[in-house]
């Protein structure tokens, strides 16, 4: 079995109580609920549609706080003629470019001529 970490919440008693008398009646758990909350993000790269749909005043405050940065983000980097993409990063792809650019390097350093 992969290794596991441990995620902990507050949450109030009887919403907690209330849910999980939901989540039991489907034969869920807690965890299980939480995991394919996790999964879905993971899998889509989005926010599951279910989180977004709370009506919190503050949470939307911080997305549109989230949105707006990147935005600025992203447009003070193309200006300064970084185009960012919307795809996932392969970061080991990257990780090699790196490890090829530091042998390079090396080589040029160190070339016997």
């Amino acid at each position: 079995m992969p290794a596991t970490v441990q995620l902990n919440t507050r949450i109030d008693p009887g919403l907690k109580e209330r849910g999980d008398a939901v989540f039991a009646r489907a034969g869920l758990t807690s965890s299980e609920v939480v995991r394919a909350v996790w999964e879905e993000a993971a899998r889509t790269q989005q926010v599951p549609e279910c989180v977004l749909k709370r009506n919190d005043d503050a949470l939307e405050e911080k997305r549109r706080a989230v949105r707006e940065g990147y935005g600025l983000a992203r447009r003070m980097a193309e200006e300064m003629g970084i185009h960012l993409s919307d795809e996932p990063i392969d970061y080991k792809a990257l990780r090699d470019e790196m490890y090829d650019e530091m042998a390079r390097k090396f080589e040029d350093e160190y070339a016997c001529s």
